[in-house]
């Protein structure tokens, strides 16, 4: 399909900017603590998939009416998810 992968896709400054203006300190603090008490609980490794490189991997969103492509995003980073409107209205037509 063509989807980005690797570490840049991840961790690249407009991910983390997209990220910071989502959510406020008290959030990002909360998510903290959930996450590090998840790994205590469980352990850091059971946290990850067992291939690391797949969290470096984007997807996308695709809608089909058989073979016919009604609508094609690929995520560039984390969090460039397609616009729910777009597909709405790909799949509407």
């Amino acid at each position: 399909l063509g989807l980005g992968k690797g570490f840049k896709t991840m961790w690249n400054p407009p991910a983390v900017n997209a990220m910071m203006e989502r959510n406020d300190q008290e959030s990002l603090t909360l998510l903290g603590e959930a996450y590090k008490g998840a790994a205590d609980n469980i352990g850091i490794k059971n946290l990850a998939p067992a291939k690391i490189e797949d969290t470096l991997r984007q997807g996308g969103t695709f809608a089909f009416r058989g073979n016919k492509v009604l609508l094609e995003h690929f995520d560039s980073k984390v969090g460039d998810n397609c616009e729910i409107d777009d597909i709405l209205s790909a799949i509407a037509k």
